[in-house]
């Protein structure tokens, strides 16, 4: 505690010395344009140091404290766009992002890279349709706060690599980036449409058989949302769904069919006035446990383990804009009940992560963010963490 003690003096003469800087950041994009032909690159490249006292960690349950160079929620980003000149009022773009993460401290010189998005986009007065690699739609709009969003959230143990995990399992379910095709609708009086067919998950059952996992049809994933301004007031509601159904056929260890069924349903709300903004997400599920993850199962077992699991995520956050300086708070959680079933079993575990956090412009394109975190769970160790990072966007 002696170590997290010094720490958090550290933040704090940080965070007062930088309210004294009246800046704001703002993201500039580096565009080309020849012919109509327009082009954009724009990224964000984020660093952050954590420290962190990992509760009963060690051999002999002693706890474990920690100081690394990670990567946050969001990687080092690229992302270019090439748009043709607008023909028969029909726009079309292609984008291309490439991420690359910070390794942890058992590989040297080695990170993952990966491309997560890669797609056409064709706009027109009809709305905009995405074909190809991109974000998900379930639960999307929530995974935007600005606490985790920006920033690190909750992370796997002392010697976590590549991406962290925001408040994947303490308050959202991640919509991941797989092959899909969206279509978004023209906004009307405040609300937009958005519904796709998304690349099933297919998780490994025992023995890694996934030729006994069958997935006939797309997930289907759909958002409602309505955007309005009343007065001094900014209003966002929200509600999305998803279900993908999951046969495992014929498997040694089941001696039988089974089906079941990935799906869910979310609630969402942000409220923005003046300075301060409120921002609420609620979600249930079923086959996606506490973790959060579709198909996967970060707590242990296979994903089947979460067959017909019930689920639901929360959180609530608010935040007031100093101009030069954004600070906030926020708390959440992930739940799943226990569940046996003939494909594996589930105990119940609850996640949970309280944060405290400060976005700090220094340029118009390099910002200073600050992280304070309580974590729990029933299925990870314990910890608090003092975190302090940088981005550069543009």
């Amino acid at each position: 505690m002696k170590k997290l003690t010094i720490y958090a003096r550290t933040v704090a003469l940080l965070l007062f010395a930088t309210t004294l800087i009246p800046l704001q950041s703002i993201a500039q994009d580096v565009s080309f344009n020849t012919n109509g032909w327009n082009a954009q690159l724009n990224g964000a490249f984020p660093v952050f140091m954590v420290g962190s006292n990992h509760q009963n960690y060690s051999t002999g349950n002693s706890n474990q404290f920690s100081t690394r160079i990670m990567s946050g929620f969001n990687p080092a980003n690229l992302t270019f766009t090439v748009t043709a000149p607008t023909q028969k009022d029909i726009t079309v773009s292609g984008i291309v992002q490439i991420n690359t993460h910070l390794q942890g401290p058992g590989i040297q010189n080695d990170g993952l890279f990966e491309s997560r998005i890669a797609q056409i986009k064709i706009a027109g007065n009809f709305g905009t349709i995405h074909a190809g690699k991109g974000f998900g739609i379930f639960n999307s709009t929530s995974i935007g706060d600005n606490g985790s969003g920006l920033g690190v959230g909750r992370f796997g143990g002392p010697d976590a690599a590549d991406a962290t995990l925001g408040r994947i399992g303490t308050g959202y379910t991640y919509a991941n980036f797989n092959p899909r095709v969206t279509y978004t609708s023209p906004e009307i009086n405040g609300f937009t449409i958005k519904a796709g067919l998304i690349n099933p998950e297919k998780p490994n059952g025992s023995g890694n058989r996934s030729a006994d996992l069958e997935t006939a049809t797309p997930r289907m994933e759909a958002q409602i949302h309505f955007n309005k301004e009343y007065n001094a007031f900014d209003i966002q509601l929200w509600s999305s769904g998803l279900y993908q159904n999951m046969d495992v056929v014929d498997m040694d260890v089941v001696g039988q069919d089974y089906s079941y069924a990935f799906s869910g349903w979310e609630l969402g709300s942000k409220l923005q006035t003046g300075a301060f903004t409120f921002l609420g997400s609620y979600s249930r599920t079923n086959s996606i446990g506490a973790d959060g993850l579709i198909g996967l199962n970060i707590s242990g077992g296979s994903g089947l383990d979460q067959a017909d699991v019930n689920a639901s995520q929360w959180y609530l956050e608010t935040t007031y804009d100093f101009v030069n300086i954004l600070i906030g708070g926020s708390y959440g959680e992930g739940n799943q009940d226990s569940q046996i079933t003939p494909v594996g079993s589930s105990p119940e575990i609850k996640n949970n992560l309280a944060m405290a956090f400060a976005r700090i412009p220094v340029t118009d394109n390099l910002m200073v963010m600050i992280e304070l975190q309580d974590f729990s769970s029933d299925a990870q160790a314990d910890y608090q963490a003092i975190i302090l990072g940088t981005q550069f966007s543009f």
